[in-house]
């Protein structure tokens, strides 16, 4: 069971620097910095921007009164995507830039809702009531 969590653990900081290695022989050491950190910045500019749309949908949804389900999903997906622009490597700006692109979180949207089952069904609270005149001295009236 330890094993599947050490795996990735080791097996993404190898895969980064090897294809680092691959990079920067076929374009050259500086060059290859230049583009970590270029695809960096452009990850982060297009996080901001992704967020912020991201946030007014939510926002949108909640005012006429709907679960921002979709917002929400795509939120994570940023959230993931960011994690993604923190770790140095070509392989996770990659990752990062493919969630950025609504297309792509939009197809995983729809993978994992397929997956997704929602069982029960709506919840129906009962209750009793009595109307109370407004003259009435009842102590348990509520002001």
């Amino acid at each position: 069971m330890a094993w599947k969590i050490l795996l990735p653990v080791i097996a993404v900081p190898l895969v980064e620097v090897a294809v680092f290695i691959k990079v920067a022989g076929m374009v050259g050491l500086v060059q290859t910095l230049l583009l970590a950190v270029v695809a960096g910045m452009a990850g982060l500019a297009l996080l901001k921007h992704q967020g912020l749309a991201t946030a007014r949908k939510a926002q949108e949804c909640m005012e006429r009164g709907e679960v921002p389900v979709g917002p929400a999903f795509d939120g994570l997906c940023l959230a993931a995507a960011g994690l993604f622009l923190l770790i140095p490597g070509f392989v996770g700006d990659v990752l990062a830039l493919a969630l950025l692109l609504p297309p792509v979180r939009g197809w995983l949207r729809r993978l994992l809702g397929s997956r997704l089952r929602v069982e029960g069904g709506p919840v129906v609270i009962q209750t009793e009531f009595r109307e109370v005149p407004e003259d009435d001295d009842d102590p348990r009236r509520l002001p």
